[in-house]
């Protein structure tokens, strides 16, 4: 094991409610634990709502509606499987859960009512270290991937952790308008912590915020690309080959990777992006290369899409990444 003990769990605790709120609406319907300390599951399910602070050129940004977050639409959606947990599900041939005894809990929100220029990054990172603490593994929802950062801030008791970044853009710039922790740093900032040995990043496609030196930075640190073209010419099997071998390993997706037919309502989205399926089979065989440490899914833009089509795939998606979980052993008796 490369996890090193964990602190005593009052080193991690929680202490400030006030950057805790309870969710809408659980999601999938399961319980709520807003009581970091007293957490006792095998997943917990925790909303971000972290926004990368540069200058603003939306007229509304998605992340200061009130009913318009990325966690909120995605828990929403997820409701058509409240009660269903226990069913079969044919993307496994079998039941969700494969029958084992798996806690589900929904830990709320993370600065939900903090407007942006009051917002403490340290709350992120404190509420996920108080939850690997308790010894359940972190499932994060958010509208700006610039929460990934603080996020990864708190895997620092892992000593062998491989990042897999699914995502169109590599997200390696140093900083972007005096700004070092938003959402166009995030794998940048991963790589400068002792914690994180490898990346592979995987969907990259089309033009983003990457120049050659971010692109020349981020081979240097040995970070892995795999284009969304490789993925759908050489196959997921292919290309899990070349994702380095690691005893842990960190999920995180910028829903723009996915293609735009089942994720329009993303920030940039672009045609040619990963499959639904492309994506649930890559963390299926990750999943079977070694221990999934947590996950974390943003860009979600509700005022951008169609029908909720966007949120529904995002809550499919984590529907199925639990059950992935069950399946390889990784949560659950």
């Amino acid at each position: 094991m490369s996890l090193l003990t964990l602190t005593v769990v009052e080193k991690y605790t929680f202490m400030d409610s006030d950057f805790l709120t309870p969710p809408v609406h659980s999601f999938a319907g399961i319980p709520i634990c807003l009581q970091l300390k007293d957490l006792e599951a095998d997943i917990a399910i925790i909303g971000l709502h972290y926004v990368s602070p540069y200058p603003q050129n939306l007229a509304i940004p998605a992340t200061q509606t009130e009913l318009g977050t990325a966690p909120d639409a995605i828990r929403l959606q997820s409701s058509r499987f409240i009660d269903h947990l226990d069913h079969y599900d044919f993307d496994f041939n079998d039941v969700l859960l494969s029958d084992r005894p798996i806690r589900l809990i929904d830990c709320g929100d993370v600065d939900r009512k903090t407007k942006n220029d009051r917002q403490n990054p340290e709350h992120i990172t404190a509420a996920i270290r108080t939850i690997l603490a308790r010894g359940a593994m972190p499932i994060a929802l958010g509208t700006d991937e610039g929460g990934f950062i603080p996020y990864v801030r708190a895997f620092e008791d892992y000593e062998d952790l491989c990042v897999i970044h699914i995502d169109a853009h590599i997200d390696w710039r140093n900083e972007h308008k005096g700004v070092r922790d938003g959402y166009s740093s995030g794998m940048r900032r991963a790589s400068e912590m002792p914690w994180v040995k490898a990346m592979a990043q995987v969907g990259l496609r089309g033009i983003g915020s990457a120049g050659r030196q971010e692109v020349t930075d981020a081979l240097l640190f040995g970070s892995v690309f795999i284009r969304a073209r490789d993925v759908h010419q050489e196959g997921i099997d292919a290309c899990i080959d070349k994702i380095p071998v690691a005893d842990h390993y960190l999920i995180t997706i910028d829903t723009d990777a996915l293609d735009m037919a089942i994720a329009p309502g993303v920030l940039y989205p672009s045609p040619g992006g990963l499959t639904f399926d492309e994506t649930t089979d890559l963390v299926q065989r990750i999943a079977s290369k070694g221990r999934i440490a947590g996950i974390s899914l943003f860009e979600v833009r509700p005022e951008r899409d169609i029908n909720g089509l966007t949120a529904s795939t995002a809550a499919q998606l984590i529907i199925n990444f639990i059950g992935i979980m069950a399946h390889y052993g990784q949560i659950g008796g």
